[in-house]
């Protein structure tokens, strides 16, 4: 059945690389909020304006209350006349010793009062100040004729102005700036996770990929409290740990029934697990599988094969200086019965590799390695191989053509479905069948906000040896 365009869309997925990264939308809010201020600034003229309000009053005895509405109304109509006239720019200037009048002047009576407000618009603080006050005192001399029937009484002196009549509009700028970087910001990894051809759900790794879904292993996080979070102190997540959940757990044991099912029908036992990049963790997916098959019960060899990055021991917290390592084994420096640890508590058996080594390919592909194989298939129920990287070395495609099973372990939201098909496809060339894909590290909805998480071990980096 074919899927509806809104089927398609993670939704989940969405959000979450959003929320995720609502620093950068912050900063991205900020940025444009500064943008808005400096727009604001550049494209706007400021001005300063002042006022004063003046009580109007009716001459004479006959000092009601409309003959003092009547008399605002008609001096206000007066002033709003003849205000901004030669006359009273002339006066102004001769009064300043200003050789232009530059500013703006009105009367407005407050509605249904005898108050009137007599305003002054200047380019500067000053200016505007002074002009008024010019006008203040001479109106009388400047218009007789209007003021001869009225009084005014000052009932607030005009203040000095503080701050220009743009600031409102400066900081409307600043706002709407603001919310259009953080609209713009989200909408812009809206649009990058919903371009993102990676894989981000169980239905995904199914349609995407020209492979097997194995299962999905869910996010468990990798510090377990609040000291070792605050400390960084990074714990091995395994199925033995009781703190684990059930759906971790869960996940590695229907995966680990599936494996099962289908060794059965090649009667295979030796089984690769390998990923695209680094980080994707395909180590603890590889430590894990070993566990899960060692409890159905079965005897299970798990072998670090990632010489350039070795894992295990510190999945295991195993000293590996204690131990003997696979090179050891392959350069006849002990027999296989010498270089094997039985973990009794966990019930497995390990093969480590403590040291990098530069020249991993020769080793994995050399005739010592397949022979060891051919010792560990007869002693052996399941063999686990944790292998490098594809896109970094070409360690896998030589232990999968000795192997006869491979698993792709596919990190949540990180490879390009293209690319993990790319590599799906290189080891079906092999000589083993390629078994599936792994979902790892699948999000669900109480991780929605940025959190720790990840499996990286060791001190060694694959970034490290691609000069070499």
């Amino acid at each position: 059945m074919r899927m509806s365009n809104s089927e398609k869309i993670n939704y989940y997925s969405i959000i979450r690389d959003v929320l995720h990264n609502w620093w950068v939308i912050l900063l991205g809010a900020a940025a444009s909020a500064m943008i808005g201020h400096i727009v604001a600034n550049e494209q706007y003229y400021f001005t300063y304006t002042t006022s004063a309000t003046f009580v109007v009053s009716s001459r004479g005895s006959d000092n009601n209350v409309y003959n003092n509405l009547s008399s605002a109304q008609t001096l206000a109509a007066a002033f709003s006349n003849v205000l901004n006239s030669s006359i009273v720019k002339k006066k102004v200037c001769e009064d300043l010793g200003l050789s232009e009048f530059s500013a703006q002047v009105g009367a407005e009576v407050i509605s249904e009062t005898n108050l009137l407000v007599l305003t002054v618009t200047a380019d500067t603080s000053e200016m505007a100040y002074r002009i008024i006050r010019s006008i203040m005192e001479n109106y009388t001399s400047v218009f007789p004729s209007v003021s001869g029937n009225a009084m005014m009484e000052v009932l607030q002196e005009p203040p000095v102005p503080q701050s220009p009549d743009i600031s409102l509009s400066t900081k409307e700028m600043e706002k709407k700036g603001f919310l259009f970087g953080t609209f713009l910001c989200a909408t812009m990894f809206v649009l990058v996770s919903f371009l993102n051809d990676s894989i981000k759900s169980d239905r995904d790794l199914a349609d995407k990929l020209d492979a097997k879904p194995l299962g999905t292993i869910y996010f468990e996080k990798k510090y377990k409290t609040l000291f070792s979070q605050l400390h960084h102190k990074k714990t091995s997540i395994l199925v033995t740990d009781p703190t684990v959940s059930f759906w971790f757990t869960e996940g590695y044991k229907k995966i680990a029934a599936r494996l099962t099912y289908m060794a059965a029908e090649i009667d295979g036992k030796v089984i690769v697990v390998t990923s695209i990049a680094e980080n994707e963790g395909k180590s603890t997916v590889a430590a894990n599988l070993a566990l899960t098959l060692a409890r159905n019960p079965a005897k299970v060899l798990l072998v670090d094969c990632d010489l350039r990055r070795p894992s295990q021991h510190l999945i295991f917290e195993k000293n590996v200086d204690e131990h003997r390592t696979l090179p050891d084994l392959l350069s006849h420096e002990c027999t296989w019965k010498d270089v094997i640890h039985y973990d009794k508590e966990k019930g497995i058996y390990i093969l480590f590799s403590g040291k990098s080594y530069d020249n991993s390919t020769e080793i994995v592909s050399s005739e010592e390695m397949s022979n060891a194989l051919k010792i560990f298939r007869k002693d052996f129920d399941y063999i686990i191989l944790d292998s490098p990287p594809m896109s970094l070395m070409a360690d896998a495609e030589v232990l999968a053509d000795r192997a006869d099973m491979s698993v792709m372990v596919v990190r949540y939201g990180m490879v390009q479905a293209q690319d993990i098909n790319d590599a799906i496809d290189t080891l079906s060339n092999c000589d083993c069948r390629m078994t599936g894909c792994i979902l790892n590290q699948a999000r669900v909805i109480q991780d929605i906000l940025p959190g720790r998480g990840g499996y990286g071990y060791g001190k060694y980096r694959y970034g490290e040896y691609r000069k070499n």
